[in-house]
């Protein structure tokens, strides 16, 4: 390493190769960002380069090889920035994936997929077919991954099939009926019949299968 910066020094001054602060202005010039770290190498025909590191304005890595000789740049590798976005740029995303897929967005996470790519995972809320899930690019907002739908669920029955089936085997009058879930997020109906004595018969009956789940008699 010493003696390539050797060998760099004493090139810029018989005016053979570029000045590395002339090199290091151009490039950050190109690319709208800041030099993080320069280093001296040979390439395949021993010529000399400037391998520049920089991050630009939109905090995306930059890695460049530049000849030594002309100041132009050989190649080149980008790293995609890998931190969040803040709360502003994050609503136009959502915005945007609400409007184009129409459901509600209910869940966003940062994290990496397969590749080690910084990604969000996002979810859209329940609609017929099931609950949606994709991942986003986290520098535009793009979808990477098309919509996971979960598994279609089972079709709720009417109101009116409920108390069809209800017939004759649990008689009285409607007092209420009502389509509710429980903790675990599965739907029944609760349902309260007056009997002839006075009494009220309670049921709870699954809204899915209409069995009869609980029954009980209050005074």
């Amino acid at each position: 390493m010493a003696a390539e910066q050797d060998a760099a020094r004493r090139g810029v001054l018989n005016g053979q190769l570029k000045p590395l602060n002339s090199v290091i202005a151009e490039i950050s010039r190109q690319y709208n960002g800041r030099v993080i770290d320069v280093e001296t190498e040979r390439g395949r025909k021993g010529e000399l380069r400037y391998e520049i590191k920089l991050i630009d304005a939109q905090g995306r890595k930059h890695e460049v090889l530049v000849d030594a000789a002309t100041g132009a740049v050989v190649a080149q590798e980008s790293d995609w920035p890998t931190q969040p976005v803040g709360p502003a740029q994050m609503a136009r995303y959502i915005k945007r994936l609400e409007q184009r897929f129409g459901a509600r967005v209910s869940e966003v996470e940062f994290e990496r997929d397969a590749q080690g790519q910084a990604v969000y995972e996002v979810k859209l809320s329940e609609k017929p077919a099931g609950q949606m899930k994709l991942l986003m690019d986290v520098s535009t907002g793009e979808v990477i991954h098309p919509p996971q739908g979960a598994a279609p669920k089972a079709a709720i029955k009417p109101m009116w099939a409920l108390l069809e089936s209800l017939n004759p085997r649990f008689g009285g009058l409607v007092m209420e009926v009502e389509l509710e879930t429980d903790h675990r997020r599965q739907p029944h109906y609760s349902v309260e019949l007056l009997q002839p004595n006075g009494h009220k018969l309670e049921l709870e009956v699954d809204a899915v299968t209409l069995q009869v789940l609980r029954q009980k008699v209050d005074d």
